[in-house]
Formats: structure tokens, sequence, C-alpha cells
């Protein structure tokens, strides 16, 4: 069980953080803090902080794109309208 969270864990420190620009020496820290000094209810509490913060930029993220995009239908009208 304990492999499988790490495995999580470093899946989730690869895929979430580069694409919303954590630097990588935060993850390293993070993680080698999780490996060497973290017991198993530290680990969770990290687990379930990245987690939470990820999904939340996500969220954030796809509000951003969601917006933009009927911005983007809204002038599409307005142009529409005019000619």
């Amino acid at each position: 069980m304990k492999i499988i969270k790490i495995f999580i864990l470093i899946f989730c420190f690869t895929f979430t953080g580069q694409a919303f620009g954590k630097s990588s020496e935060y993850y390293r820290a993070t993680l080698a803090h999780v490996l060497t000094k973290c017991n198993s209810k530290c680990q969770k509490k990290v687990f379930d902080q990245e987690v939470h913060r990820a999904f939340f930029v996500l969220i954030d993220a796809i509000l951003n794109q969601v917006q933009f995009e009927l911005s983007q239908k809204k002038k599409e009208k307005i142009w529409s309208k005019e000619f």
C-alpha cells in the first residue's frame, strides 16, 4: 500500500505541477522530504495538500478556458450581426 501511495504522489508531482508552472526544485525538495523525513501521517498530509491544490488550479484553468471561449463566441456573434 505504501508503494502505491508513493507512486501516486510521484505521478501527481510529475503531471500536475509542470503545466501550471511550479518549479522542479519544489518537487524535488518535497519528494525528498516526504521520502526521508515524513512518517505515514505526514506523507498523507502532503499528498492531500498537493492533490487539493492541484485540483483547484486545474478547475481554475478550466474556468479560464471556458471564459475565453465564451468571449470568442460572443465576439463572433457580434461580428456576424454587423456583416
